[in-house]
């Protein structure tokens, strides 16, 4: 062998050395520690909430709990971290990921060092009204004292849909949830305009919520995804696969309840899904019955959408672009084989 060709193997090796450390030294640390590190933000219900015993429920808690299941076999190896903000997450080395009904925008990743995973809810700003109103459409709020926080870009989304629409809407805007809900409850506006995922969450609030709607529209494109740090590679694939395994096990209707049986099925989607045709969790660097643990501690999507936010919650958010692309949705996961 030439010495040319002996220094060029030999610098691949060196490279390879070096990137494949990186590229697993996440997914390998959470390993040793015996727990993912997840970034919360409680306060919306439905999505992260914090009981007087210190109790983490809600959507984004179980995307959480999935991935360590995905990891170690069972959903409770998770310490939750307060994530106020990105930037808290870029400087702080302790969430693994941050999972915190963040909107997925290209200044929020590509600049900062960051990816962000799988769409995990299809957000968006809506309204929020009483149903003594009679406003059963957006193109009805004409004239309407609207109340709107500051912050999030809500008060600019309602300004231009206003101006487009020709609707004259009249902005309130209040610098707190919790205003903003004093203010709406008492009347003093007529709607309340945030994501939906925090109308559903004002509703559940007041007194006698079904005496209000949310507006099936929605004004702004709000796609909601895990985030995780640019140079953690394989962990990324772990959070992305998770997601689109509970994606994948609802369209193929294996849930929690139906697993064990499901297990027997000659379908191969399902065989594989379920690590009893053997690959996928190889090529993770996880076991092969990975997602079927998930699939049995956590449910699939459409559980953990209707236990928490939808029908079985009292939040009572619609499924709307959150169903299945066979059902009209937005929801579709790549083949997991």
């Amino acid at each position: 062998m030439s010495r040319m060709r002996l220094a060029c193997l030999l610098g691949i090796a060196a490279i390879y050395l070096a990137v494949a450390p990186a590229m697993a030294g996440r997914l390998e640390d959470i390993k040793a520690r015996g727990a993912v590190n997840c970034g919360v933000f409680p306060g919306v219900a439905g999505f992260s909430v914090v009981s007087k015993d210190g109790r983490y429920s809600g959507f984004d808690i179980d995307i959480c709990r999935a991935v360590s299941a995905a990891i170690f076999g069972v959903p409770d190896k998770v310490k939750f971290i307060a994530a106020p903000s990105i930037d808290v997450f870029r400087h702080s080395p302790g969430p693994d990921l941050v999972i915190r009904r963040l909107t997925w925008t290209l200044t929020r990743e590509a600049p900062l060092g960051l990816m962000f995973g799988p769409i995990i809810y299809f957000d968006g700003q809506g309204f929020l009204v009483p149903k003594s109103i009679g406003v059963t459409d957006v193109q009805k709020l004409t004239g309407k004292r609207v109340c709107v926080m500051s912050g999030e870009g809500w008060v600019g989304n309602l300004m231009r849909f206003s101006q487009a629409n020709s609707l004259d809407i009249r902005s309130i805007v209040v610098t707190s949830r919790s205003d903003g809900e004093k203010a709406f409850i008492a009347g003093r506006c007529d709607a309340f305009s945030a994501d939906k995922t925090m109308l559903g969450a004002i509703r559940a609030d007041a007194a006698e919520p079904q005496d209000y709607d949310i507006l099936p529209e929605q004004i702004s494109k709000e796609p909601l995804a895990p985030l995780v740090r640019e140079g953690d590679d394989r962990f990324f694939q772990v959070v992305r696969w998770t997601v689109f395994a509970l994606i994948e096990s609802e369209e193929l209707s294996v849930t929690s309840k139906n697993i064990d049986e499901m297990r027997n099925s000659s379908n191969p989607d399902v065989r594989a899904l379920l690590g009893v045709a053997p690959g996928n969790g190889k090529a993770l660097g996880l076991r092969e019955d990975w997602a079927a643990k998930v699939i049995s501690s956590i449910g699939n999507y459409g559980e953990i959408f209707a236990r928490n936010v939808g029908p079985d919650s009292n939040i009572q958010l619609d499924r709307g672009l959150n169903r299945l692309w066979t059902d009209g949705g937005l929801m579709y996961a790549p083949p997991l084989r």
